[in-house]
């Protein structure tokens, strides 16, 4: 939440000529509802489940298509058990934006529709749930600058642009 991953992921996908998937945008697609209305209406477990499918279907249009895309997870999406371990299985590249704290927290306050910020507190703890599993990603490039520089250094280090067929996540902070 607010570490820049649509943005950021946008500008990469446009720089690699590759397709840009953001997957809550797929999920909303999909359900036919914003994200904020899954939860309230559906709740966060049916969200999550819906999520997965999303995940599933994206990998496996991009594996079918040999098709490079950059893939922008939700939040919470890579803290889900079993996520990191089943993109590590399909040979997906893990790129964290990372973000301090007080910029997610300064961003997501101007921010409409994002059903778990509620307050300052509970998106600390938040954030410190999920930050163990963040620390999962093959890689973690600082996202708290502009999204043109987060997007060169992405480039300048190597960390994709491997060739059709892979698949780069963008993986976010709470």
């Amino acid at each position: 939440m607010g570490s820049g991953k649509t943005t950021v992921g946008t500008l990469l996908a446009r720089q690699l000529a590759w397709r840009f998937v953001d997957l809550d945008a797929r999920i909303e697609e999909a359900a036919e509802l914003s994200i904020p209305e899954i939860f309230e209406r559906l709740g966060e477990t049916a969200f999550r489940q819906m999520e997965a499918d999303q995940l599933r279907a994206v990998l496996g249009r991009a594996s079918e298509h040999k098709e490079g895309t950059v893939l922008a997870l939700g939040g919470g999406t890579y803290a889900q058990a079993g996520c990191p371990e089943f993109l590590r299985a399909a040979g997906v590249t893990v790129l964290w934006l990372d973000t301090p704290i007080e910029t997610l927290l300064a961003r997501c306050m101007i921010m409409p529709g994002r059903p778990l910020f509620r307050d300052e507190s509970s998106f600390r703890m938040l954030h410190a749930q999920r930050l163990p599993s963040y620390q999962q990603a093959d890689y973690r490039v600082d996202s708290s600058g502009e999204p043109a520089a987060v997007v060169a250094e992405i480039l300048r280090r190597g960390i994709v642009g491997g060739g059709a067929g892979e698949e780069h996540l963008v993986v976010e902070k709470p």
